[in-house]
């Protein structure tokens, strides 16, 4: 009659093949998962040193957060998961622990291919962001020992050359466009100064402008020298008809007249020159300021890029392990027999 409740049904379906089969499993057949653990601190030197009412208020010290969700996100990406997976032949290595557990074992289906190894890969790989001091850690779970420390320190150091390359294609993304703009007009300017040294040894005058101003001058001085040798001259005549006086008035005001005329003839000509030099110059002068503009930008896009860089600093470098962290065996076989228990006394 002791033993009559052995070969119940109940008791066999949820007491006895549950509690051996998790005896056996993790007492004889399940691998160890050797652990290695590292941690990281992701720095915004522009965002970092924030109030003390922000500390105060338990908000996060700085704004490097987003930076940490970046790299937590990347870590577990397909793209880092195809960096390490051929290096470090996560195939093999994940496919040498028990039946069950491994890569194409029984929780994985029996399933061998890249989706399924990329799921085991993120299952094995863990990352933790603390979000007052951005720091991340990471855990590996590993079959072996020197395999879970040769994956946590490629995955350490491939997220530093990811989130360094990332700083570079932004600075490039916030800088390339004005730096290319500057060139061009330095390019410019370069060639207006070119232009307009060439077109003064064309013409042969150093600023036409100054040569147009300077006849127009002399054509108004000209004038007025005629008018007043004028009325000189009329006063004269209508005084005295016939005083020699007005004989070299009016030869003085003939020769007036000639220089006015040479003035007028070359004056189209210079101002034709001087129009053509304006233009060179305005040109210039306008590329010039364009060109101190586009310096500004490409300072204000240097300073943008640094406030949007991120950093990482390694807090501690990959642990490595020589005791298995998992599995719990004791734990996982006490919590079988006590759940199995207590569906036995709720059914039976």
């Amino acid at each position: 009659m002791r033993f009559s409740i052995l070969r119940r049904p109940l008791f066999i379906v949820l007491i006895l093949i549950p509690n051996v089969l998790s005896i056996l499993y993790f007492g004889f057949i399940a691998s160890p998962y050797y652990r290695s653990t590292a941690s990281l601190i992701v720095i915004n030197p522009e965002k970092t040193g924030a109030s003390m009412t922000s500390l105060l208020s338990g908000g996060s010290s700085d704004g490097s957060e987003q930076g940490a969700y970046i790299l937590t996100n990347h870590i577990q990406s397909w793209e880092a998961f195809r960096k390490v997976e051929q290096p470090l032949d996560l195939a093999r290595n994940f496919a040498a622990g028990d039946f069950v557990g491994r890569y194409g074992g029984l929780l994985s289906f029996f399933r061998k291919d890249d989706v399924s190894l990329w799921n085991y890969y993120k299952k094995s790989v863990d990352v933790d962001v603390e979000q007052k001091g951005s720091i991340v850690s990471l855990s590996v779970d590993g079959h072996s020992p020197a395999f879970a420390v040769a994956l946590a320190r490629a995955i350490l150091h491939e997220s530093i050359a990811h989130m360094d390359e990332m700083n570079r294609q932004q600075e490039q993304d916030y800088v390339s466009s004005s730096l290319e703009r500057r060139i061009e007009l330095q390019k410019a300017l370069q060639n207006d100064e070119r232009d307009i040294a060439n077109y003064r040894a064309r013409i042969g005058n150093y600023d036409p402008k100054e040569l147009y101003l300077s006849n127009l001058s002399l054509l108004n001085s000209l004038t007025l020298k005629e008018a007043d040798l004028r009325s000189q001259y009329n006063a004269v005549i209508k005084a005295t008809p016939n005083n020699p006086a007005a004989q070299n008035l009016s030869a003085a005001i003939g020769s007036v007249q000639g220089q006015i005329g040479a003035t007028k003839r070359d004056f189209a000509g210079i101002a034709r020159n001087a129009a053509h030099y304006e233009n060179l110059v305005v040109r210039r002068d306008n590329n010039a300021t364009l060109l101190n503009q586009a310096n500004l930008a490409v300072q204000e896009a240097q300073v943008t890029a640094m406030k949007n860089k991120f950093y990482l600093n390694v807090i501690s470098r990959p642990s490595e392990p020589q005791t298995p962290e998992l599995p719990h065996r004791l734990r996982w076989i006490g919590g079988i027999l006590l759940v199995t228990l207590i569906l036995w006394g709720l059914l039976r």
